[in-house]
């Protein structure tokens, strides 16, 4: 770990996007936020509907029977 520490101000700035100018801060995170604020290429959105479903499979398989407050009496509805 560098020991990077960046102050309220800049953090805004790295966060609210590209202004007039470099942004101060770490090249390496001033890169990845730049990156991750680009709108998406199409092709990198091509497998997203395969990839939500096989998520929403996988979470529908390791979810607890009942939900995951079955196990608290106190969430039962009396019938």
């Amino acid at each position: 770990m560098t020991g990077h520490r960046l102050d309220q101000e800049t953090a805004e700035r790295l966060l609210s996007g590209p202004g007039d100018g470099p942004v101060p801060g770490p090249a390496p995170l001033v890169a990845l936020l730049i990156a991750i604020r680009a709108a998406a290429n199409p092709a990198e959105l091509r497998g997203e509907p395969a990839a939500m479903s096989a998520y929403r499979a996988g979470m529908s398989r390791s979810a607890p029977p009942g939900g995951p407050t079955s196990a608290d009496p106190s969430d039962q509805q009396s019938g």
